[in-house]
């Protein structure tokens, strides 16, 4: 049977607000004086928390780490049965390891509910509650969120709810993540590497459910979905998602972790007639040259469905046994 101090808390930093990082340390250490929390400093080497605490594990890096190697090295470091991803912008209501840890198992990860501010027009639910309580440590009181908390956990119905998606803030055993091989440190800056995660794990057979009443207040993104980095990492890592799966994360999300449709990689080699810049970029990603199986169309002939059928092949194509030529809206394919 799992305790709370077979839990880890793993952050990794930039260390953009001192300030906010020792508050996400405080608000862990001031709820579980002895449980192991490890800090990896991004691309930092002349700050620490300077303080006396046999149970921080402080871990400097000369150099860019970004999300995935970044908690990957977190997570070497790990000394501990379970970890807690969590960012230097987060902060714990009080009970977070005890509502959440009887959930937890080698097969099942937890996602964590967190409360955000509203920044990104997103709704109000008990899966991500939205409340200010400041995107600043000189206004945030931790003591307004853990009332607001408390009334807010009397209100659920129910403490757990299926979470096919998972998703980045997640509780879970070392063992079970490392048997997938931890995050794909391919995908960098950053953005898509938790969305690989959690399909692999889905393949592998784990669980997801997010526990409503074990809850953090998010300051605000550590990678901020607006502003250029943002807008040009999403672009980055998007194409390498594609690259990689053959698929968009968005259809992957709604066939196989949404609907659990079987996803199958079948290679497939993409000609194309009249193609733009931009379609052509997507094809270069999807298409595997000298695929036994390839698919022939005119650009200047697609409509809006037979895009959906270019970005969902490997789905498409697992219904084909036999050789032979095959037509699927204007796409023309032919397995030789």
């Amino acid at each position: 049977m799992l305790t709370l101090n077979d839990f880890s808390f793993l952050i990794v930093s930039a260390v953009n607000n001192l300030d906010r990082l020792k508050g996400a340390y405080q608000s862990i250490r001031s709820t579980y004086p002895t449980n192991e929390i490890v800090i990896v400093y991004e691309n930092v080497s002349d700050i620490s928390m300077d303080l006396e605490d046999e149970n921080l594990i402080e871990i400097h890096t000369s150099n860019r780490v970004y999300v995935s190697a970044g908690y990957n090295l977190a997570l070497k470091h790990c000394t501990k049965k379970c970890f807690v991803f969590f960012h230097d912008d987060t902060f714990l209501a009080k009970n977070f390891l005890e509502n959440i840890i009887t959930h937890v198992s080698e097969t099942q990860f937890c996602n964590f509910t967190t409360v955000e501010p509203p920044i990104y027009n997103d709704p109000n639910t008990n899966e991500k509650p939205i409340m200010d309580f400041g995107r600043s440590m000189d206004v945030f009181n931790i003591d307004k969120f853990n009332q607001f908390c408390e009334k807010h956990i009397n209100t659920l119905s129910n403490y757990t709810i299926d979470s096919p998606f998972g998703g980045f803030f997640m509780v879970g055993y070392k063992s079970s993540l490392y048997s997938v091989g931890g995050f794909d440190e391919y995908f960098k800056p950053y953005f898509y590497e938790d969305g690989d995660l959690m399909i692999r794990l889905h393949e592998a057979g784990y669980k997801f459910v997010q526990v409503l009443n074990s809850l953090v207040y998010h300051m605000g993104s550590l990678t901020s979905r607006s502003g250029q980095e943002g807008i040009d990492s999403t672009k980055i890592t998007q194409a390498l998602y594609i690259k990689k799966w053959k698929v968009p994360w968005e259809y992957m999300r709604h066939y196989t972790l949404a609907n659990g449709i079987p996803y199958k990689r079948i290679p497939v080699e993409i000609l194309c007639k009249n193609c733009s810049n931009q379609l052509q970029e997507l094809i270069d990603l999807i298409s595997e040259k000298g695929s036994s199986i390839k698919v022939y169309f005119d650009a200047q002939l697609l409509h809006q469905q037979d895009f959906e059928y270019l970005q969902t092949l490997p789905y498409i194509l697992q219904s084909i046994e036999d050789k032979g030529k095959y037509e699927i809206g204007n796409l023309k394919i032919i397995y030789e």
